[in-house]
C-alpha cells in the first residue's frame, strides 16, 4: 500500500508551488469552461473574429489595433480547425462580421481560446509579483483572487478580445522588472533589452501598453538611483544614453516584428477590402510577396496611416446619447458605466427571465483598488510634503512605482477626446490590485511581521468576501437568467448606469 505520509511530504517539499498551484486551477477552470458559449459573437468579438479569421486565410487587413492578439486567435483557429468544414468566405470580405452573415454553426471556442487561457496564466505572475515583494503567501494569495473573481475581467476575456492576451503580456513585463530588482543581481543592458522586448509584446496588442513604457524610468532609478543621490552625473548619463537606446531599440524592434510578421502572411488581397491600400503596396505584395522587405516598408507606413485615419474618425462621448455605451473615465474607478454586451429573453409559467453578458465589475474588488490608490496618495504626499517617516522604504518604492502607474495611465486617458469604455480602465485597475495588496502589507507591517492572528483571519475573511460578491453578481458574467427584481437587488450604485431589460 502506498504510504500515507509520502503524499505529504511531497507536498511539503514543493510547498512553494502550491499556493500558486492553486491559484492556477481555480483560474484556468474559471476562464476556460464553457468557452463555445455563448453561440453567437458579441461586442468586438463580431471585429476581432473576422480579423483573426483572415490570418487563417492569409488575407491582407488594416485594424485601429495592432496585430499581435488577432494573430495569436489566428493561430489557435488554424491548430483547432473547429469551423474547417464550414464556409468563412464571408469573413473576408468584410470588417464586423453580421449575425445574419455568420456561417451556420459556427464555432467561437478556438478564437476565444487566446483570451481566457493567456489571462488564465497570467495569475501566477501576479502571484509572483505580490510574493516576491511582500514576501508573504497568504497577502500574495489573497490579492491574486482579485483577477480570477473579477466579474468584468472574467467576462470580457472569456471572448475573443484583446484585453486577456494583453494582460498576459503585461504582467510578464511587471514580473520580469521585479524579478531583476528583487535579485540583488548588477543591473546589465540585457535586462533593458528583454524587459524592452516584453513591453514590446503588450504595445503589438494595443497601443495603451505604450504606458508600460514607465518601467523603463522604473529599472533606470533601481539601477543608478543611489548614483544620481552621490552626484556621479557621467556615469548616470552614459547608463541612460545606453538604456534607452537598448529598451525602445528592443520595444520598437519587437513592434516592427509583429507587422512583419503580420504583412508577410497577409500577401492576398480582396478585391471588395484594400482598406485604400496604396499602390506601392499593392504592387509590391503581387511582385515580391509579403515577407519582401520593400513591402514591409510600404505596408508599414499604410497601416500606420489607416490607424491614424481611424482614430481620428472615432466619434467623441455623447452622454446624451440614449444608446451610449461609453463612459466619462472619472466614473471607472466606481464601476461606470456598464455594458450590456448582449441578451436574451424569456418567459415560463408567466415568469420572465433575462440572460445578460453585462460588463460590471466586481465592486468589493474595484472600491477596494480606489481606496488603496487614495491611501497610497496620502501615504507619498506625507513622505515628500510634510516628511514623515517611512515604516518601510524599499515597499513604499514600490507603492510609488504601482500607483505612479495607475495615476499615469488616468491622466494620459484624461487628454483622449474620443468615446472610451469601462474595459479600457482594466490596465490601472491592473497597477491598482498591486498597489492594493502593497498598501495593505505596508499598513499592517507590524501586525503581519507579528503574526497577528486577527490579520490574517481579517485577510481570510477579505478573499471569502471577494469570492462571494463576484458569485453574488455572477448572473451578470454567465448569463445565468434572472428576474427584474433580480436585477435590481444587484443594482447597487445609479453610476454604474446599469438598465434592466423589460
Amino acid at each position: 500500500m502506498t504510504d500515507p505520509n509520502s503524499f505529504v511530504t511531497l507536498l511539503g517539499r514543493h510547498k512553494a508551488w502550491l499556493t500558486p498551484g492553486v491559484l492556477l486551477v481555480a483560474s484556468l477552470l474559471m476562464f476556460l469552461a464553457g468557452l463555445q458559449y455563448p453561440k453567437s459573437m458579441f461586442w468586438d468579438e463580431n471585429y476581432h473574429v473576422v480579423s483573426a479569421q483572415k490570418h487563417v486565410d492569409g488575407m491582407m487587413y488594416m485594424e485601429p489595433h495592432p496585430p499581435l492578439g488577432k494573430m495569436i486567435m489566428g493561430l489557435s483557429e488554424a491548430i483547432f480547425q473547429p469551423n474547417t468544414d464550414r464556409d468563412m468566405s464571408a469573413l473576408l470580405k468584410t470588417d464586423y462580421l453580421k449575425g445574419a452573415e455568420m456561417p451556420k454553426g459556427m464555432e467561437f471556442w478556438a478564437f476565444r481560446l487566446p483570451s481566457a487561457l493567456m489571462m488564465a496564466l497570467s495569475v501566477w505572475f501576479l502571484y509572483q509579483i505580490l510574493f516576491r515583494i511582500t514576501r508573504y503567501q497568504p497577502v500574495a494569495f489573497v490579492f491574486s483572487l482579485f483577477i480570477i473573481f473579477d466579474n468584468a475581467m472574467v467576462l470580457h476575456s472569456r471572448s475573443a478580445m484583446l484585453e486577456g492576451i494583453q494582460f498576459f503580456f503585461i504582467l510578464l513585463s511587471l514580473w520580469y522588472f521585479v524579478r531583476i530588482v528583487t535579485q540583488n543581481i548588477p543591473i546589465t543592458l540585457k535586462h533593458y533589452l528583454i524587459l524592452g522586448a516584453t513591453v514590446g509584446l503588450v504595445t503589438a496588442v494595443k497601443l495603451n501598453g505604450l504606458v508600460l513604457s514607465l518601467v523603463y524610468g522604473m529599472l533606470l532609478l533601481e539601477d543608478k538611483g543611489k548614483a544620481l543621490l552621490n552626484k556621479e552625473f557621467m556615469a548616470c548619463l552614459e547608463r541612460v544614453v545606453l538604456s534607452v537606446v537598448t529598451f525602445f531599440g528592443s520595444l520598437a524592434f519587437v513592434f516592427c516584428f509583429v507587422f512583419y510578421i503580420h504583412i508577410g502572411l497577409g500577401d492576398k488581397v480582396e478585391p471588395t477590402k484594400k482598406y485604400k491600400a496604396s499602390p506601392e503596396y499593392l504592387q509590391s505584395l503581387e511582385q515580391n510577396g509579403g515577407f519582401s522587405f520593400t513591402t514591409f516598408r510600404v505596408g508599414f507606413k499604410d497601416h500606420m496611416r489607416y490607424s491614424s485615419e481611424y482614430a481620428s474618425g472615432v466619434p467623441r462621448l455623447d452622454i446624451c446619447k440614449d444608446t451610449e455605451n461609453g463612459s466619462y473615465y472619472a466614473k471607472w474607478p466606481f464601476g461606470g458605466k456598464g455594458i450590456n454586451y448582449r441578451w436574451s429573453k424569456n418567459t415560463i409559467d408567466g415568469v420572465t427571465k433575462v440572460s445578460y453578458s453585462y460588463l460590471v465589475g466586481n465592486p468589493l474588488i474595484w472600491l477596494t483598488v480606489i481606496a488603496g490608490i487614495l491611501l497610497s496618495i496620502s501615504l507619498i504626499i506625507g513622505r515628500f510634503v510634510f516628511d514623515l517617516p517611512s515604516k518601510d522604504d524599499r515597499l513604499f518604492m514600490y507603492i510609488l512605482y504601482f500607483c505612479g502607474m495607475y495615476l499615469s495611465y488616468m491622466i494620459a486617458i484624461a487628454q483622449i477626446d474620443r468615446v472610451m469604455y469601462l474595459y479600457h480602465y482594466f490596465v490601472p485597475l491592473l497597477f491598482g490590485i498591486i498597489n492594493a495588496a502593497l498598501v495593505f502589507t505596508y499598513v499592517f507591517k507590524e501586525a503581519l511581521a507579528s503574526g497577528s492572528r486577527l490579520t490574517w483571519i481579517n485577510l481570510g475573511v477579505f478573499g471569502v468576501l471577494v469570492v462571494a460578491v463576484f458569485a453574488y453578481f455572477s448572473p451578470f458574467t454567465f448569463g445565468i437568467p434572472i428576474t427584474e427584481a433580480q436585477f435590481e437587488l444587484r443594482n447597487w450604485f445609479s453610476l454604474w448606469d446599469i438598465e434592466v431589460v423589460r
